[in-house]
């Protein structure tokens, strides 16, 4: 039987070992959680532990043991940075969930899109602030709705723009 998770009780993620907070009940089986890092998704009772702050020290576990490098926990969002050019030397501004973070599989679409476009402004902002001449935002070819999402941002900010050849980028002028 599955455990039933109160509202505000702090539990683990098995898998991942980071440390979260329930928000949400959603039937017997689901729960939306906060993460340590701020997200927030629907996952699994069954990937759950609860966290017993009794035991979540240090000294809990003892000092006799050797910590391997793949049991060191990942951190979900990956560190980017703008400096990443394609073959031509512009700037590259990949929009992939995948690249930006790894707890994707269980956000809602309109959550991904969200992280998308804050990390979009985020780096747009400062290609401008370095004074970048161009750069070129790959937001895949998909529905579309990304890419409609990013020259929307352009258009915001008064921006030149094209659409490459397999419409997968978008290439801008700063």
């Amino acid at each position: 039987m599955l455990k039933i998770f109160n509202i505000g009780e702090r539990v683990v993620l098995k898998k991942e070992r980071t440390k979260a907070t329930i928000l949400l009940n959603l039937g017997d089986k689901k729960v939306k959680i906060k993460d340590e890092d701020g997200f927030e998704y629907i996952i699994n009772n069954s990937d759950l532990l609860p966290l017993d702050t009794n035991t979540d020290n240090s000294q809990s576990y003892g000092n006799q043991f050797d910590i391997k490098e793949d049991d060191l926990p990942k951190k979900d969002i990956k560190k980017l940075k703008l400096n990443k050019t394609d073959s031509s030397g512009r700037v590259k501004i990949d929009l992939h969930i995948e690249q930006l973070t790894n707890y994707y599989h269980h956000m809602q679409n309109s959550e991904i899109i969200k992280i998308q476009m804050e990390y979009c402004q985020k780096e747009l902002d400062l290609a401008m602030f370095k004074s970048k001449h161009s750069l070129k935002i790959v937001h895949g070819i998909g529905e579309g709705v990304l890419k409609s999402e990013v020259h929307k941002l352009l258009k915001m900010y008064n921006l030149s723009f094209f659409e490459s050849n397999n419409g997968g980028s978008t290439e801008v002028m700063l």
